[in-house]
């Protein structure tokens, strides 16, 4: 069966890849630039003083001013942001105060609390990476009493200076991942980790350095972790299902591309993606399934409708035993084709790359509108011949970024299908024109002197195809499957319908190419019985036992003995019978001859 990337255009497959390669993170800091944090002051509960928590914030914001690489944010603009969206600091939850961090774009915000407890307060402290969640908790400590705000200050900053390194290395791991400089990526990721081994920024990172080294395992077990603990983070989503399909592991990896597009359904590119992980797996409904669902949601993308009708043309052909394209097994599914390929066309206009209209001229070919796959065929071949005058620099129905065909390539291409329309027409000496046509642009055209002489043949023009046929052998093709594609076509077209003389024209010609033994046993066996089969049939229609029908048929008997004395063993024990019955029919006809035409 012919692939499914058989059918994809060059501007369909140019967008597709085995599997999409997520974008790299974004560096998290610059080297040299300070960390940006907010501070915000502990919520206070239990009869602590509100008063509490904001100082021990300010004293926080002074503390981390003697830090190296850390720019806490100015309470006064921190109250502006509040100002400006409506808000009380007061009222403020942990949640929303990171929510407020990354709006200000601060890389860590403190959260914290302070509660009654044994007579003195209990405050519970972490710093929070804002876009991840990764916390650097710091050990929870207890106060004396809530007047003691400078205190807990420096019990917070004193356990900070890891956490500040901890940063620091997420963010030249970062930094250097971006500019591929693998192994100080990885050094400061480890370094990170040690300090926050849950750090699932971290792990992220990491696993995007072991995908650039193509430690595909590796990747896996960091992405696999930060997606358990974070299902709705997009990109580790895409990550990791690009990483299983390195892998191998298909079923997981379309998993995970349908988990990311439940996230992003308008994403056409991984859309594009996971249509063609299913068509390559076989999947070819599901394909479409996944298709027509982004084409509802964007139906001006002309590459989602480019690869629908790539992929339902490629199922409605599935499975036929044919080459993939000489029989319908799906109707429904090419006429999504055609539907598709017309929608392409009323998108791309003149810019329609002419493959695409090749894949139409097969659907409708497919479906037996011969006309439209004609029409087809006349608009790819004059957009090719005058391509559109606003893009000089490239060639019509070609695609810079993707597989490349010539002018003269792709003209070759589209009349060699119309050589196929016509030859389903039975306008042979029209498909044989196109055939010619082809081979002017591609003098190597795969087949073509074969198929010429097919056409000629069927057409009646028995020289003409015997030359084409020797011309196909002296360029290397094999005399012994000419001869069986002869004999294939005369027994499958003709001997089957009972159309003995064709039969037994192509026959003589296929025995003229015909060198193994087997096969020229083959051939001279069944050459042998159409004749006694034709014989038969003139016996038939002579009832009245007349003159000339009973020497048309002595002649054609005449026939049967020579093949079958070449026949060798094929088929002995028929052989033996047909012999029998000739030398009785080569009496009766003798008799009937000397009976009736005295």
């Amino acid at each position: 069966m012919r692939s499914t990337r058989t059918f994809i255009s060059s501007a369909a497959a140019a967008a597709l890849a085995v599997s999409m390669i997520p974008a790299q993170p974004a560096p998290t800091l610059a080297q040299g630039s300070e960390i940006q944090v907010l501070v915000a002051p502990l919520v206070v509960s239990g009869g602590v003083n509100r008063r509490f928590g904001e100082r021990v914030a300010d004293e926080v914001r002074k503390a981390l001013e003697e830090f190296g690489g850390l720019l806490p944010i100015e309470e006064g603009d921190v109250n502006d942001v509040l100002k400006q969206f409506g808000l009380k600091q007061e009222e403020m939850t942990p949640i929303e105060w990171r929510q407020l961090a990354s709006r200000m774009n601060a890389q860590m915000v403190m959260i914290g609390t302070a509660q009654p407890s044994g007579g003195g307060v209990a405050v519970d402290v972490a710093f929070l990476d804002p876009s991840t969640g990764d916390e650097l908790p710091v050990n929870p400590f207890t106060v004396a009493d809530d007047g003691k705000h400078k205190e807990a200050a420096e019990q917070i900053t004193a356990d900070l200076e890891e956490g500040v390194e901890y940063q620091r290395s997420i963010a030249f791991c970062s930094e250097y991942l971006s500019s591929k400089q693998l192994e100080d990526a990885m050094r400061n990721c480890d370094r990170a980790l040690s300090i926050n081994p849950s750090s699932t920024r971290g792990q992220y990172l990491r696993s995007r350095i072991y995908m650039e080294m193509e430690r595909w395992n590796d990747a896996v077990s960091d992405l696999e972790t930060v997606v358990t603990e974070n299902p709705s983070n997009t990109d580790a989503l895409q990550s990791l299902a690009y990483t299983h399909a390195q892998l191998g592991n298909k079923t997981r990896s379309l998993e995970l591309y349908q988990d990311y597009l439940n996230f992003n359904p308008d994403d056409a590119a991984v859309r594009l993606n996971i249509a063609f992980e299913l068509a390559t797996a076989g999947a070819y409904g599901e394909a479409m399934a996944i298709l027509q669902e982004g084409v509802e949601r964007d139906a001006e993308n002309p590459g989602l409708w480019e690869y629908l009708g790539s992929v339902a043309l490629a199922y409605g052909t599935e499975g036929n035993g044919n080459g993939g394209e000489n029989e319908v097994t799906h109707p429904e599914a090419v006429r999504v084709a055609v539907d598709a390929f017309a929608r392409v066309l009323s998108l791309r206009g003149e810019s329609t790359d002419p493959s695409i209209l090749s894949n139409a001229i097969v659907a409708n070919m497919l479906l037996g509108d011969h006309q439209a796959a004609l029409d087809f065929a006349e608009q790819a071949i004059d957009m090719i011949e005058n391509p559109p005058a606003t893009d000089p620099t490239v060639e019509a129905g070609t695609d810079p970024e993707g597989p490349q065909m010539s002018r003269e390539e792709l003209l070759a291409s589209i009349h060699s299908r119309r050589a196929d329309v016509y030859s389903r027409m039975e306008r042979f000496d029209d498909a044989s024109a196109a055939i010619t046509e082809a081979m002017r642009f591609d003098p190597e055209l795969t087949n073509g002197h074969m198929r010429r002489a097919l056409f000629k043949l069927q057409g009646g023009d028995s020289d003409g195809a015997i030359a084409d046929f020797r011309t196909a052998v002296d360029r290397g093709a094999d005399s012994d499957q000419i001869a069986n594609n002869l004999f294939s076509q005369g027994y499958n077209d003709h001997f089957q319908a009972g159309q003995f003389s064709r039969a037994l024209a192509l026959f003589r010609t296929a025995l003229e190419f015909a060198q193994a033994p087997d096969v020229s046993h083959q051939i001279h066996f069944f050459t042998a019985y159409t004749y006694y089969q034709q014989g038969t049939a003139l016996d038939n229609g002579n009832p009245n036992e007349t003159c000339n029908p009973a020497r048309s048929a002595l002649n054609v008997f005449r026939n049967v003995l020579p093949h079958l004395n070449q026949s060798g063993s094929y088929q002995a024990n028929s052989q033996a019978q047909i012999r029998d019955a000739v030398d009785v029919q080569l009496y009766r006809q003798e008799q009937i001859i000397r009976k009736a035409c005295s």
